[in-house]
């Protein structure tokens, strides 16, 4: 093989487009592109994944889905029929026990099979959490309650009669005081990994339900329905509510405080961290001394960090008050309070005082050191994306422990579109914007990505909303329910977020609780979710499939504050649960960062109806163009594309034709492609610079690259071949960017190799360049492209 001599990879898209070409250099060359046959991947990867719609795997629109919701409709409605009945059918006591005792069996059985199962969440029409007071609330009972009914201004009080039974919420038969039962589904509820459902229902446990919901369920039978956590309280035989037939452990009435602080302590060791609490909390309540009030605090500190509940730890710690508690234990566990609530600069100050304080803590020095890392990551960005890389390799799920950093930018509002992100100072290509840990994020592991033949499919169907997606909402949504429970200073901020038409009462709290609205987070994270692959770097090179969805999804606060626009000007990419924001071309102050909820195709009205989702209408370049033009033009551009397309799906391909085809495609456009890209024309010219390349004509290829390029608005010059001595090689404008470019410029790299080595290192800097943006960091180009060194 002679150093002009070359093999080629093709990569086709479902309409026959090749999406990719490959050079491979020979290995006596100066330079020598490592792994080149992963660049197929990226480009048939990059022109589905990451511009999808925000990434989520929406199955609307897919037939056997839509028959899911068709179902579900018709029992609603056939229940709504039935809204404000008394039923005189429901079954006794016994009847129900024994149904659910075969019914716990017949699901651990299932527990054994091989087959895949779908596991739905059904969403029914929104309805607001219980806001009332309790002393202004009134008790009804099982046989009073009304079908389809929120009994608005009522209590009931009820009894587990059985032991859980979970699906997708936990059920269980309860009964009242006067002996009738009916099924409880509790909704929202810690997944059966983190907190058993065994410790959330328990035979005899008693339970306060706020306003109750009583429906049809979906197998006919009738039940109440729980979907706000705050509109259920577990009680105690202590309670002033507790009837007095339910009241039979009088001996606990005699428990001292260190009686249940020693419960809390066993439980601790068992790490049944809510039971700890509880016990503790009943210490508590029963007058200990000021010493012991002190380390039962303390204790419960310890058991709430072990729960996340951060801001109920430090409140504990007692820490940061005007009579500091400045015990060893105090301070450090207030310490690790502040970090889990990413307050690191208070966290760092209480450390060195830690350390000061008590010179013998080595692990307050160790602890230090993590958070003034965190602190710099918060202030300046530094990230140590190696390490991180080696960090989300081995963390299922792939929780990191790292800070958000917030660039030079600033939430303000946007005309027509709400709340957006705006740059406070000019930023530079490829500059970091953002690099944001997840509010909370769901991982979907290798077993569970293929939703064709996985182990588990989980399916979220909105009745109200129409909407069906695929793969870990329903799990986000109940994660973030429960930490905005534990967290409750979190709750406002959360609320701002974009929620469509959504109505929120605005209340936060009753009771001293806070009260979460599950519908408001669900909507919430239907408007503001990301699906995200492990690290981007995989997906761009094809490491993990080529899905352009994906099953993990997160909610980014401050990233979901980017508006959506088909010419973007910003880049988002993931490594575990963070997402990382860099800018695509310069930027000037104060503009609109923007980038795709959904791949832009340049069809008008095709990009509006993704958008009717999110409640506007872009108005970006490409869009105004597609709605400006005439149907005699869109109907002669379609022709001429339908033209191509055939011209291109044959062994013996006609470039001559087929470039005159592009030729006239390109007069159907008034404005340049530098003004607004001509996305449709992009894969073309790529199969076309395939095909020079494979007939050894590298000029060709090259204007054909260049072409490609061309149509996602670049300008370039210098750039052909042969090259003029009188124009330098630059890059005049940057265009869209997607990970299909930096496969572009390595691919023009390899064929400046050999007519023009001259142009390599600036054709390595826009590579790298590219990939920085694309992927979101730089430091694994060369490990990705370059074996040698010699692209770096």
């Amino acid at each position: 093989m002679t150093r002009d001599s070359f093999c080629l990879l093709l990569a086709l898209n479902t309409s026959g487009f090749p999406l990719g070409f490959i050079f491979f250099a020979p290995k006596n060359t100066t330079s020598v592109i490592r792994d080149l046959s992963l660049l197929g991947y990226i480009f048939q990867q990059q022109s589905t994944q990451q511009e999808a719609a925000m990434d989520i795997n929406d199955v609307s629109d897919i037939d056997r889905y839509i028959h899911v919701l068709d179902a579900q409709k018709k029992t609603l409605k056939a229940a709504e029929a039935r809204t404000g009945q008394r039923p005189i059918d429901r079954k006794t006591r016994s009847q129900l026990i024994h149904r659910h005792q075969l019914a716990a069996i017949q699901a651990k059985m299932q527990q054994f099979k091989s087959e895949h199962h779908v596991h739905s969440t059904f969403l029914p029409p929104p309805y607001p959490p219980s806001t009332a007071a309790l002393e202004t609330l009134t008790p009804i009972f099982i046989r009073d309650l009304r079908l389809g009914t929120h009994h608005r201004g009522k209590y009931i009080l009820v009894r587990s009669a059985t032991g859980p039974d979970r699906i997708t919420a936990i059920m269980n038969i309860v009964e009242d005081e006067q002996e009738d039962a009916i099924m409880m589904q509790l909704y929202q509820q810690p997944e059966e990994i983190i907190r058993p459902a065994s410790s959330i229902v328990a035979t005899g446990d008693i339970f306060l339900i706020k306003e109750p919901f009583f429906k049809v369920m979906g197998d006919g039978e009738y039940g109440l329905r729980i979907d706000h956590v705050s509109d259920i309280l577990r009680i105690d035989t202590r309670h002033r509510l507790c009837p007095h037939k339910w009241c039979p452990r009088l001996y606990d009435l005699d428990k001292t405080a260190d009686d249940w602080k020693q419960e809390g302590n066993v439980a601790m060791g068992m790490k049944k961290y809510w039971e700890a609490i509880e016990s503790y909390t009943t210490a508590l309540s029963t007058d200990p001394s000021v010493a012991e009030e002190r380390i039962i605090r303390l204790n419960r500190a310890l058991a709430y960090l072990q729960d996340e509940n951060f801001e109920a730890a430090l409140a504990d710690t007692q820490c940061l008050g005007p009579n500091p508690n400045t015990s060893e234990k105090a301070i450090y566990r207030g310490a690790k309070a502040l970090y889990g609530l990413g307050r690191f600069s208070e966290c760092c100050d209480l450390l060195q005082i830690l350390r000061e304080t008590y010179p013998g803590n080595a692990q307050a020095t160790k602890d230090l050191a993590r958070a003034r890392a965190r602190l710099s990551e918060q202030q300046n960005g530094t990230y140590d994306f190696k390490a991180i890389y080696e960090e989300v390799s081995k963390l299922r799920p792939p929780r990191l422990d790292h800070a958000t950093f917030i660039g030079q930018i600033v939430v303000k509002p946007s005309p027509g579109r709400g709340r957006g992100l705006f740059t406070t100072k000019a930023v530079k290509a490829g500059d970091l914007l953002l690099c944001e840990k997840a509010f909370a994020h769901c991982y979907v592991g290798d077993s569970e990505e293929d939703f064709s033949g996985g182990s588990k499919t989980k399916l979220l169907i909105n009745t109200h909303t129409n909407r069906m997606t695929i793969g870990s909402q329903s799990d986000l949504i109940t994660l973030i329910v429960q930490k905005l429970q534990r967290n409750p200073s979190l709750l406002t901020e959360f609320m701002t977020l974009h929620h469509g038409s959504y109505k929120h009462s605005g209340v936060t709290e009753a009771d001293g609780k806070p009260v979460v609205d599950s519908f408001l987070v669900e909507r919430i994270v239907a408007l503001n979710g990301f699906g995200s692959p492990l690290t981007t770097k995989e997906s761009h090179l094809g490491i993990r499939g080529t899905k352009k969805t994906f099953g993990s999804c997160g909610v980014w606060p401050l990233a979901s504050r980017i508006n959506h626009c088909c010419t973007s000007n910003v880049h988002r990419s993931f490594i575990g649960d963070l997402q990382i924001v860099r800018a695509t071309r310069d930027l000037p102050a104060d503009t609109e960062l923007t980038f795709w909820y959904k791949n832009p195709t340049g069809d008008h009205d095709e990009m509006q109806k993704g958008l009717e989702h999110w409640g506007f209408q872009c108005t970006c370049a490409i869009c105004l163009e597609s709605k400006n033009t005439s149907k005699k033009v869109s109907k002669k551009r379609n022709g001429l594309l339908g033209d191509l397309k055939a011209t291109l799906d044959v062994t013996n391909i006609d470039t001559s034709k087929a470039e005159r085809i592009l030729n006239a495609i390109g007069q159907t456009y008034k404005h340049p492609a530098c003004d607004v890209p001509r996305l449709a024309l992009r894969e073309p010219y790529a199969h076309l610079s395939l095909l020079y390349s494979k007939q050894g004509n590298a000029e060709k290829a090259v204007a054909m690259a260049l072409k490609a390029l061309e149509s996602l608005g670049f300008v370039i010059k210098g750039a052909q071949l042969p090259v003029s001595p009188t124009q330098a090689f630059r890059v005049e404008r940057l265009g869209i960017m997607t990970g299909e470019v930096v496969g572009l410029w390595v691919h023009l790299w390899n064929a400046y190799s050999a007519r023009a080595p001259h142009l390599l290192s600036r054709v390595a800097d826009c590579a790298r360049l590219a990939y920085k943006i694309c992927v979101g960091e730089d430091v694994t180009f060369k490990e990705s492209y370059d074996e040698e060194g010699d692209m770096a």
